[in-house]
Parts: C-alpha cells; sequence; structure tokens
C-alpha cells in the first residue's frame, strides 16, 4: 500500500506537466497574499496622515449670544435707573499657511435700553497677528506636515524591507518544497534498489549462499528504506498544502519546477557601499531626520515670542437697529507684543535630550552597518563555497553514475555480479541525497543574498 502511494507521488512529480516556477510562485504571492495587501493599506493609511497634516483648517466661525441687566437706585455714580444690554457677536479666524500669522474677523451688535431709551452700536474689526522670532514663517506650526512627509518616505522603505523578509522567508518555503520533491524521488529509487537486493538475498538464502543474519540485516535495511519514504513523502504533503495556502492554489497543483543544481551568476557589490545606502540604514537616517527637525523646532521655543499686532476697527452707533451701520467711526492700531518666560524652561530639556537621541541614533547606525557588512560577506563566503561545492557535486555525481555502468558491463559479460550493480546504484543514489541537500542549502543562501542587497523585492 505505502509502495503503491509513493510511486504515485513520484509519478505525478515527475509527469506534471504544469509545475510552477520560482519566479511565478513569488508573482502569485505578492499578487494574491493578504500580508501584501496589508503592507499596501499600511501604506495608503500613511499617505492620508500626511495629507490631513499638510491640509490648514478653513475658516473657523465662532458665534454667541449675551443678554444683561444692571439696575437700582442705590449706587450714585449710574445716569441711569435700568440698562438692558443685548450683544450678538460672529467671529471668523484662521491660520495663513506658511507664515504662521493669524486671521481673526469679528463683527458684533450690542443694543442698549437705558430707561427705556434703545441704542445700537456696531462693530467690524478685523486683527492679524504675525511671530517675528519664535515661530517665524510657521517653523513650529509646520512640525507635524514636516514629519508626517518624513514618515511617509520611510514608512514605504520599511514596507519594502519587510515585503522583502517575507518573500525570502516564502520563497526558501519553495525551495525546501523543490528539494522535498527530490528527495521522495531518491527515497523512492533506494526502496526500489532495497527491494531488489532484498529479492537477490532470499534467492541466495535459499541457496545456502549467505547467512540468515545477512538476509536479516537486508530485510532491515528495506523497512528502514520503506520508514524513509514514508516519512519524506509525509513531509512533501505538508510543504504541497503549506505553499498552495499561500498562493490560494488547489495542493494538487502545488508541484514546483525549479533546478536545484543551478548555478547563479550574481551582483557583484562592495559591500561597505551598499550597505550605507541600504533600505535597513536608511531607516535610521529618517529617524535622525526626524529628530533633526524637532530640534530645530525644540530650538526655536526656547527664543523670545515676539508678536507684531495689526488692528482696524469700525464702528457706528445710532438709537435705530439699521441706522448703526452708517455713522461709523474708523481706528486701526500697531503693536508689538513680547514675552520671555525665565526659570527651568521645558524646552531646553527637550532640545538636550533629542541632541542625545541623536547621538544614540548615529551608534546604533554605526553598529547596524557593521553587522550587515559583516552578514553581505559571510553570505558571499557562503554562496563562492557551495557554488563550487555543487560543481564538485555534479562531477562526483557523474563519476558515480560512471560506476554504475561500469558494474552493469561487467556483470552482463558475466565478470562481476548483480549485487555489486545494485551496491553502485545505492552508492551512487545515496550521494545524490548529499548532493541535492548541498544544493538546496545554495539556493536558499542566494535568496538570503539577494535579500541583504535588496534585490529580491522591487
Amino acid at each position: 500500500m505505502l509502495y503503491r502511494a509513493s510511486l504515485s507521488i513520484f509519478l505525478l512529480i515527475s509527469l506534471n506537466a504544469s509545475a510552477i516556477t520560482l519566479n511565478e510562485f513569488s508573482e502569485r504571492l505578492v499578487e494574491t497574499h493578504p500580508y501584501f495587501v496589508q503592507l499596501s493599506l499600511s501604506e495608503k493609511t500613511s499617505l492620508l496622515d500626511q495629507k490631513s497634516s499638510l491640509t490648514y483648517s478653513d475658516w473657523n466661525i465662532k458665534a454667541g449670544a449675551s443678554e444683561a441687566f444692571s439696575g437700582g437706585e442705590d449706587t450714585s455714580t449710574r445716569a441711569y435707573k435700568e440698562l438692558y444690554s443685548t450683544k450678538y457677536e460672529v467671529s471668523a479666524n484662521r491660520k495663513v499657511e506658511n507664515s504662521g500669522a493669524s486671521v481673526n474677523l469679528k463683527h458684533s451688535l450690542t443694543r442698549n435700553d437705558k430707561d427705556s431709551n434703545a441704542s445700537h452700536a456696531n462693530l467690524l474689526a478685523l486683527d492679524y497677528i504675525r511671530p517675528l522670532l519664535q515661530n517665524k514663517d510657521g517653523l513650529n506650526d509646520r512640525l507635524a506636515s514636516d514629519l508626517a512627509s518624513l514618515d511617509l518616505i520611510a514608512k514605504q522603505v520599511s514596507l519594502e524591507e519587510q515585503a522583502e523578509n517575507f518573500l525570502a522567508s516564502k520563497l526558501s518555503k519553495f525551495i525546501d518544497l523543490a528539494l522535498k520533491q527530490e528527495i521522495v524521488k531518491n527515497h523512492q529509487i533506494s526502496l526500489d534498489l532495497s527491494k531488489q537486493q532484498l529479492d537477490l538475498d532470499e534467492e541466495k538464502f535459499k541457496n545456502s549462499l549467505i547467512d540468515k543474519s545477512v538476509l536479516i540485516q537486508q530485510k532491515d535495511s528495506y523497512v528502514k528504506a520503506k520508514q524513509q519514504l514514508l516519512q519524506s513523502s509525509k513531509e512533501l504533503i505538508i510543504e504541497r498544502r503549506e505553499l498552495a495556502n499561500l498562493i490560494g492554489t488547489k495542493e494538487s497543483g502545488m508541484i514546483v519546477d525549479f533546478d536545484l543544481f543551478e548555478v547563479h551568476n550574481l551582483t557583484e557589490i562592495d559591500p561597505r557601499s551598499f550597505v550605507s545606502d541600504s533600505r535597513s540604514i536608511l531607516k535610521f537616517d529618517f529617524d535622525k531626520a526626524r529628530l533633526q527637525r524637532q530640534l530645530v523646532t525644540f530650538e526655536n521655543k526656547t527664543m523670545p515670542s515676539v508678536n507684531l499686532n495689526l488692528g482696524l476697527s469700525s464702528l457706528g452707533e445710532n438709537d435705530k437697529y439699521f441706522g448703526s451701520f452708517g455713522n461709523r467711526d474708523y481706528s486701526w492700531n500697531v503693536g508689538v507684543d513680547i514675552s520671555y518666560p525665565l526659570g527651568s524652561r521645558k524646552e531646553l530639556i527637550d532640545v538636550e535630550r533629542t541632541e542625545i537621541s541623536i547621538d544614540t541614533i548615529d551608534a546604533q547606525k554605526k553598529e547596524a552597518e557593521i553587522t550587515n557588512i559583516h552578514q553581505i560577506n559571510y553570505l558571499l563566503a557562503q554562496v563562492d563555497l557551495l557554488s563550487e561545492l555543487v560543481v564538485l557535486y555534479l562531477e562526483q555525481g557523474s563519476l558515480a553514475e560512471e560506476m554504475v555502468i561500469e558494474e552493469q558491463i561487467k556483470f552482463s559479460e558475466a565478470r562481476g555480479q548483480k549485487s555489486l550493480v545494485i551496491a553502485a546504484k545505492r552508492n551512487a543514489n545515496l550521494a545524490n541525497l548529499t548532493y541535492l541537500q548541498a544544493a538546496g542549502t545554495y539556493q536558499k543562501i542566494v535568496v538570503d543574498y539577494k535579500a541583504a542587497i535588496d534585490q529580491l523585492y522591487n
């Protein structure tokens, strides 16, 4: 039963014409996996955050109404017995973009009833306030928008780095599946050869050519070969199921087409030059730029607050409501306000803390550069070593096949034994298993190297 199931898997792998290549798997993974959908949504959210911080509020409208009364006969300085005051006020204000200035428009109407004699005061005023030192040109007002712009670029780079690491891990799974396919083939061949040797030893035992202990030993080898095939077949099913779920395809269609012995011509780089501009290091540059922008604002806030105030107003009075819109008096004012806090200041502490954070980022960046340079050099060394080993393994595989052919020739010419032919085939198959595992390691190192030099995901 096990033999039939294993043989079916072997034939399915060997004859499947619609196998998935590494590039096809990579494209489908990026297109369909929820991980990449989440990254895309995260980028859109960052873009909205930036737009929100860059958008200044429109006019802010305020309105109010009040009524007051005062009266009595005990205060000698009051020129009236009763006063009813009714006031309506509407104002509008907004920030002027990229200037730090603010504009305030106000209109108020006040009706005073003094001992049943009514008067109306109609006021229209325009105030303009512009900072001249602290928050000059809206420096501090733009902090949120400047940080949002930096965060957007940093988020895009970060998402690319996350996507590359995720893709690298899944492509390694793809290579594992390709390796498992070949291992199942290898174990199937090993089982077939063990069965041939067992049949041969049983015939020899019947003819009293070998001891029973030799036969038992061969039966044990045959059982172990079945166990190996069973285990590798189960592992293959698990790998196929996992990768099929990753790209949303049927498990039966998750057959891969991949040459484990392909030798890659990789891009040669200078690790030191590359690392300084790599995505993983850019993170520190963005963090530093963010702190530097905050530092500019914190330093600006330590300066005195100097504001230029300009005002223009028009006031009309009349005992009639509509009459108050005429007979207007006009006035203007120009002034400067200066304020500066004394004593311990939070802004000075913020400046010192930010400077320390910038120095910390510099140290972390240097440490990360050293680590990344070491990693790339290690991967380059591994790629070179394993690529040479794969070539040597292929040569050794050819020699093992030549030995099989030689033993077959000797057997056909009655100069050798069938058991020697089987032994040569088993040695060649066992050697091939070692070569497969080394080739699989080489292919995964290549994926890790491409990810390390930002060439896996674009």
